[in-house]
């Protein structure tokens, strides 16, 4: 069958072009995709991966058809996918409206979880995922460095598993007003201080137990390991760049401080946040800021890293 998909044509280009997406293989299932999310390690991506690469791997799709050796799955059931080269090859990629993927690379959707909420699981999920490599204890303080989707999922995630206080860096007005909506006790306007380790600890009352860098970007990542206090101190670069970064092995060495460079969630959490939505205690609504049209998405990508009030963009297929 012939399919659009946004595909990767140069170095940060992508173009529309019909492609031909073949009958599943054995072990796959034939996905129709309902939306997907923009990631910021997207621009990433479409600067290192080859010329023909379908991105897109915040994907939430319907079953078509399944390959022989498929039990479990049937037509017009909702899943997460994850894994099996999602976004990184010329197969399969959100940014594509069908794709070809191993049935255990499929996570449920619940019925009461919209498409557009579940979009967020794989996001959402990687917010978990920073937290717990981050091994927050019950009463540490936190320090976020970036509000967008990613520093906001991070942020409800460290609220939920009992973080002491949460304080957040953020320049943008909507999404720090938001951050203090998900629990932030405190959030700054970094362009607003010139020593924001010091804002961040007066927040604290103290320097960070735990410091989580969501922006990508090399200053703030550089900032961000010189910002923990004491013995057993950990900071999570959750943020994603392409630029060499400098440390001081013997500063961090002072404090025993931990460096952290995760890369993203696993089914059993995408599954976890998925039951979180379903039992409504997740407001993944509030982190959709934009829905787009297929056509729109060279735009998104190329606006990703500008200083905006977007927080996550989807590709919402049911736009047309």
């Amino acid at each position: 069958m012939k399919a659009l998909a946004q595909v990767l044509v140069a170095p940060g280009e992508l173009a529309l072009r019909e492609i031909e997406v073949p009958p599943p293989a054995a072990g796959q299932v034939r996905m129709r995709v309902l939306g997907c999310g923009i990631c910021g390690s997207d621009k990433v991506l479409a600067q290192t991966s080859p010329p023909g690469t379908i991105l897109g791997h915040e994907v939430v799709a319907e079953v078509e058809s399944c390959g022989t050796g498929v039990s479990g799955w049937h037509a017009g059931e909702r899943a997460v996918a994850l894994g099996d080269s999602l976004g990184m090859s010329p197969e399969r990629g959100g940014f594509g409206e069908w794709f070809n993927v191993a049935a255990s690379a499929l996570v449920r959707v619940p019925e009461s979880v919209s498409s557009l909420d579940a979009v967020l699981a794989e996001p959402l999920g990687n917010g978990l995922h920073f937290v717990r490599r981050g091994r927050l204890e019950r009463g540490r303080t936190v320090a976020i460095l970036g509000a967008g989707q990613i520093g906001l999922s991070v942020l409800y995630w460290a609220k939920r598993l009992g973080a002491a206080r949460i304080a957040v860096s953020e320049p943008v007005p909507a999404r720090a007003a938001l951050a203090l909506e998900l629990g932030a006790d405190a959030v700054i306007d970094p362009s607003q201080h010139t020593n924001v380790t010091a804002a961040l600890a007066d927040a604290l009352g103290g320097r960070p137990e735990l410091v989580i860098e969501a922006s990508g970007k090399k200053k703030v990542m550089e900032e961000a390991v010189r910002m923990p206090g004491g013995r057993g101190s950990v900071v999570v670069l959750a943020g994603i760049t392409l630029e060499e970064i400098s440390i001081r092995p013997a500063s961090l060495c002072m404090k025993e401080t931990d460096l952290v460079f995760p890369i993203g969630t696993v089914a059993s959490e995408v599954a976890e946040v998925l039951e979180v939505m379903r039992r409504g205690e997740l407001p993944a609504a509030r982190f959709v800021s934009h829905r787009i049209r297929q056509s729109e998405v060279p735009a998104a990508l190329r606006a990703l890293g500008q200083p905006t009030d977007e927080i996550k963009v989807v590709l919402d297929y049911a736009l047309g």
